[in-house]
């Protein structure tokens, strides 16, 4: 048993190691690479499936039962093969409790009416526009004592202090540009906003911003003690989107065109990410042409590009890809066969982590490992990420 503690620990170690050289931007000629099967790899954390049904109350209404099923699945993931290959993925469990309050809590902790549904094991909530009348703009602050607000701060406290094993906390994204702007406004007309873009939208992102900055704070000050404890790698812990800097919202952009982004989502990023020194997003498939922009923001720590059905994957135009984001962190989606094709042919850009999904592979451990060696070995001076300056 110590034996096994000792070996996770160090391939643990390594991982951090490689992921913080990674963040840093040290690694332009080298590949990190994650193995998962396709489900694990290619749904976003808020997927799951089952009905939805009026005999589910929401998750968030009972917390310890959130803490016991999660560490319930601790000991399953660590049955999985996956968690006996020796890749980029850092072995340590994450609990996500303030996923379970859902998208709509950036307009309910501003008195917007909740509508909440829930599955099995998932919560979803929206909320109801915030803000019918321009006028009303002026009057909205950021309320530490809302009831939403504790209740989510309280439920990071139970989390901590009442773990039996050892997991990291992660925090919710920052809801601080135009997924800001539909919580407040409503969808429809939330796009209209941004295309017509009153003065009072101006006072809108302000808002989201400073609230998402002083809201993260909060929850950073419950969880980083903990999480710094059990990562025990001070490089890692100060660099890491678990706690030190924070998700930022990319989703509504994904609908607007390049321009809406430029004009007034940017500078708003750009500002969230001076404040923390880092911090990083996902772009859908669906809004890769807002891509060129985005690599233009200083202090990225990372940037995810998920997949979309029925759009071009990521992965195809990997090489252009790299070209256009310089030297950003890149996280991508392949299957197994591509990658190994990819590999042998020396066609991986540098700079990048490929998330590989091996479902119907015939691949052991043990191969898999092996393959392992020869992707840490993997340099490309073609293909390596590159300043932009």
């Amino acid at each position: 048993m110590e034996k096994d503690i000792n070996l996770m620990n160090e391939v643990n170690n390594l991982a951090m190691s490689r992921n913080a050289a990674f963040w840093k931007r040290e690694m332009a000629e080298e590949i990190l690479a994650e193995f998962g099967a396709e489900d694990e790899v290619t749904l976003s954390p808020t997927q799951t499936t089952g009905a939805v049904s009026e005999k589910y109350p929401p998750l968030f209404d009972d917390v310890p039962k959130m803490l016991r099923d999660f560490e319930k699945s601790i000991t399953t993931m660590k049955k999985s093969k996956y968690y006996k290959i020796f890749d980029d993925k850092v072995k340590i469990p994450i609990a996500w409790p303030e996923l379970q309050f859902g998208n709509g809590m950036a307009g309910a902790i501003f008195g917007g009416k909740l509508e909440v549904t829930s599955t099995k094991d998932h919560t979803y909530t929206f909320n109801e526009p915030v803000i019918k009348n321009w006028n009303e703009v002026y009057g909205l602050k950021f309320d530490k004592n809302n009831i939403w607000v504790r209740r989510i701060l309280e439920a990071l406290k139970y989390f901590v202090k009442n773990s039996t094993e050892d997991f990291l906390v992660l925090p919710f994204f920052i809801y601080e540009g135009a997924d800001f702007i539909v919580s407040m406004r409503g969808t429809t007309q939330a796009f209209y906003d941004l295309i017509d873009y009153p003065p009072e939208l101006q006072v809108l992102y302000d808002l989201g911003r400073k609230t998402g900055i002083e809201f993260f704070e909060m929850k950073r000050e419950i969880i980083k003690k903990h999480n710094e404890r059990i990562l025990n790698n001070k490089e890692y812990s100060d660099l890491a989107p678990i706690h030190s800097v924070p998700l930022l919202d990319m989703d509504a952009y994904a609908l607007c065109s390049p321009e809406i982004f430029e004009k007034i989502g940017f500078e708003n990023k750009q500002k969230i990410l001076n404040h923390f020194k880092g911090g990083s997003f996902y772009i859908h498939a669906l809004g890769r042409h807002i891509l060129p922009i985005a690599a233009r923001l200083e202090n990225l720590t990372q940037l995810w590009l998920y997949d979309d059905p029925k759009c071009p994957r990521y992965f195809e135009n990997r090489i252009s890809l790299r070209k256009t984001t310089f030297d950003i962190p890149l996280q991508m989606y392949c299957s197994l066969k591509e990658f190994i094709s990819a590999l042998n042919e020396r066609s991986l850009p540098g700079g990048i982590k490929y998330n590989i999904f091996t479902s119907g592979e015939k691949i052991s451990t043990d191969e898999i490992n092996l393959l392992l060696k020869k992707i840490k070995s993997y340099r490309t001076r073609e293909l390596a990420a590159k300043s932009k300056k």
